[in-house]
């Protein structure tokens, strides 16, 4: 009795491994049939409810897409219409997904073999699929399609700018809420189109930099662009491409790179670039000048940017350095320039300036400086400059409302200059005496103290007589804290005397 034919062994394939990297629970029912059918060695079956899986993917995430996206809302219909008439739709599924962008151009053309191979291995009088290509077929499936969240392209970029650059009410008028809004739509567009997007969108929002009416939409897509480039990262551009755009979105980009972790990342060409119309645009709307402030004040201009701002401002006129903006530390030097003019219409402005910004901008000066900046506004006063007189007045009502070293500075240009040579500066000397009155006693006496040894260290600027000391000691014998600043004042004036006698 002849024996049977031995069946051969049975081929099995484990797909488990890459079911675990199946991003979303509804691609993972086909699969997981593949995965069965593999187990039981039915390989014809496995190969094909892996293209299953594939395919109902793709037209799953169109259906996922058209909620936001009027282009994936189109293929969705076609795909419809296409299987009411019993038609295959498979391929056309494939070649849409790929001109979308839900795969990319080798995922395509590896899809489209696994595709091809599908319909071969569906007929079952055709060549069963090996172990190995099963195994690799699950494998690209799951890297190319089921593995990728749903992803949204072009179609849904070009709805979302419609709404942000026509709709008013389509968000809150306020940069957090703008913030959050870019936030939580990044994750939902495809990396490819990041560039895309933002170039789109700066183009049109060139167009109404100028239009006070949609300022509302323009400050909207200053505060999306940056939050969009700080979580993406600014290298979504070259530094080429940010010199080009430097020079076709200039009002925009010279907002949109006004902050250090975006400028301090766009190539000095381009840096270089916007700084330069920054400052040029600051002729018509000086205001802008606190872009490259911003920017000065933490460090992100390179040495020669900084002086090309330093010497723009140390030229401008006072009533364009007032409108600008900018802080006293920043325009220092100017302000100190124009108190020292001689020219009330010049002096004026430069105070204005000061008092306006407040003393806590003055603060922000060193010790120095605060000392020269109160000695040229007491000499403003002097010389009957009327808002350096009116700011005196007040001062007197509250001394400490100033910083102390500003304050220091009025006090020492009453009695000695910067060289230390003695002349009175008098006629304000009873405002300056209230202002000190003010202060912390441990402060007073300090600067009394201060005062006193520079009257004792100090000569004469020019001739002074017994009645000039006298004036001032009798100012300073009004009040009890300022007698040791008189009792200077006296003995200097008699070792003074005494020289001239000896004389």
């Amino acid at each position: 009795m002849s024996k049977a034919p031995l069946k051969p062994a049975l081929q099995t394939v484990d797909l488990s491994i890459y079911a675990k990297n199946i991003h979303s629970t509804e691609d993972h029912p086909l699969f997981d049939d593949a995965v069965e059918a593999g187990k039981a060695g039915a390989l014809r079956a496995a190969y094909v409810m892996i293209w299953l899986a594939c395919a109902e993917s793709l037209k799953r995430r169109f259906r996922e897409a058209q909620k936001r996206d009027g282009a994936a809302g189109k293929i969705v219909g076609d795909i419809e219409a296409k299987e009411r008439e019993h038609k295959a739709v498979d391929k056309f599924v494939l070649t849409k997904a790929h001109e979308y962008g839900f795969v990319s151009d080798s995922g395509h053309t590896i899809l489209n073999h696994i595709y091809e191979m599908r319909c071969l291995y569906g007929h079952p009088y055709e060549e069963a699929p090996s172990q190995e290509q099963v195994s690799h077929a699950a494998a690209m499936v799951v890297e190319h399609v089921l593995s990728k969240p749903v992803k949204l392209r072009h179609g849904f970029g070009t709805q979302l700018l419609k709404s942000l650059l026509e709709e008013r009410s389509f968000l809150d008028n306020q940069q957090a809420a703008v913030k959050a809004f870019a936030r939580d739509v990044l994750p939902r567009l495809d990396e490819s189109i990041h560039g895309w997007l933002l170039d789109s969108y700066w183009g049109e929002l060139e167009k109404i930099s100028d239009d006070p009416s949609m300022s509302i939409f323009f400050r909207r897509g200053i505060w999306f662009s940056r939050t969009i480039l700080l979580d993406v990262g600014v290298d979504v551009f070259s530094n080429d491409d940010w010199h080009d755009k430097s020079c076709r979105f200039p009002k925009v980009l010279m907002r949109i790179c006004g902050i250090a972790d975006v400028f301090k990342k766009i190539g000095k060409r381009a840096q270089d670039s916007l700084v330069g119309l920054i400052l040029t645009e600051s002729d018509t709307r000086a205001s802008v000048l606190t872009y490259l402030e911003r920017l000065s004040n933490d460090d992100a201009l390179t040495k020669r940017q900084q002086e090309r701002f330093s010497k723009h401002v140390s030229e401008m006129e006072m009533v364009a350095l007032r409108s600008a903006g900018l802080s006293t530390l920043t325009c220092y030097e100017r302000l100190i320039s124009a108190m020292k003019s001689h020219n009330w219409y010049v002096q004026k402005p430069a105070i204005g300036i000061i008092v306006s910004n407040g003393p806590e901008e003055a603060a922000e000066l060193n010790r120095e400086q605060q000392i020269n900046l109160g000695r040229n506004i007491l000499q403003c006063a002097d010389g009957a400059e009327k808002t350096a007189c009116t700011f005196l007045e007040e001062l007197s009502k509250d001394g400490a409302s100033w910083p102390f070293d500003v304050v220091r500075g009025i006090a020492l240009e009453s009695f000695v200059n910067e060289d230390n040579k003695i002349r009175f500066k008098d006629h304000h000397l009873g405002r300056v005496l209230s202002a000190l009155g003010h202060l912390k006693p441990k402060q007073r006496s300090q600067l009394i103290a201060d005062i006193a040894a520079s009257v004792d260290a100090g000569t004469p600027k020019d001739w002074m007589d017994q009645d000039d000391f006298n004036r001032a000691i009798d100012m300073l014998n009004g009040y009890a804290w300022a007698v040791p600043l008189a009792k200077s004042l006296k003995a200097k004036a008699a070792s003074l005397q005494a020289e001239e006698e000896d004389a």
